[in-house]
């Protein structure tokens, strides 16, 4: 038997119906909206939309009905880049920026990354859950529905693969829903600091394999910036992730929003 739901009483239903195509210009601000909106879902995909008068006649004695409250109603919003598990926190670091300091000075210092890296490795697996399930419910009281979550916060096999396994099961254990992203090209770590070569060779030959195995990530990452990767460290990442069927981008800043995030 088909399940049905039908959604009425919304003051603004934004459909964003339009073209199937990324929009451009003024069409970035045609959100299709609906007032006193209402939607038919069934299976859970949604077969119509329109006013209020117009989807009730369709609602068959078996549906179930939701009233939005005269609440706006709209799709929930994806964020494309996230780090949703890690321990601790940069706090101290954010007083440091409002005091001036560059996001790279706080790096060199030992801070940014680095920082983070030091508790997330020594957290445990379900530690780590624990605060990422928190996490996922201000993500959610956000409107975001979907994140795209990179790991990149253990810079070991082990930590690596602990991150993307705490991501799968946030994934099967809370409404929201997790892309998971490897990004073990985030920084080179403090251990390996005199050699660079031989970490990227652990991302190539250690990490990506094991992760690929256990299929923990559905796509790959590089931070390719400076005092991260080159080009060519980034290269060399991204084009053994080719050979485990992966998508792949490399996170390259032209400004700094991007990295003020890591």
């Amino acid at each position: 038997m088909d399940k049905s739901l039908a959604i009425v009483g919304a003051s603004h239903l934004v459909t964003l119906a339009g073209p199937r195509r990324q929009r451009v210009g003024a069409e970035m601000r045609e959100l299709a909206i609906i007032n006193d909106g209402a939607m038919l879902i069934r299976n859970g995909r949604v077969v119509q939309t329109g006013a209020r008068g117009e989807i009730e006649p369709l609602i068959d004695a078996d549906c179930e009905v939701v009233d939005a409250g005269k609440r706006v109603v709209m799709p929930g919003f994806v964020d494309a880049h996230t780090h949703p598990v890690f321990a601790g926190n940069r706090a101290d670091e954010f007083e440091m920026r409002a005091a001036g300091k560059s996001y790279q000075e706080i790096a060199a210092s030992g801070g940014g990354i680095r920082s983070t890296v030091v508790k997330t490795r020594a957290a445990s697996e379900d530690e780590l859950f624990v605060a990422s399930r928190r996490y996922s419910e201000w993500f959610l009281r956000g409107g975001s529905t979907t994140v795209e979550a990179k790991s990149g916060y253990g810079l070991t096999p082990e930590d690596e693969v602990k991150m993307l396994r705490v991501i799968r099961r946030l994934d099967k254990e809370t409404p929201l829903r997790y892309v998971p992203t490897f990004l073990g090209a985030h920084a080179v770590p403090d251990e390996y600091k005199n050699n660079r070569s031989a970490y990227v060779d652990l991302v190539v030959n250690e990490m990506i394999p094991q992760v690929a195995r256990e299929g923990l990530a559905r796509f790959c990452d590089v931070f390719c910036e400076g005092g991260a990767f080159d080009v060519d460290e980034s290269r060399r990442i991204l084009q053994r992730r080719e050979l485990t069927g992966w998508d792949c981008e490399s996170t390259r800043n032209s400004s700094r929003r991007a990295a003020d995030r890591d």
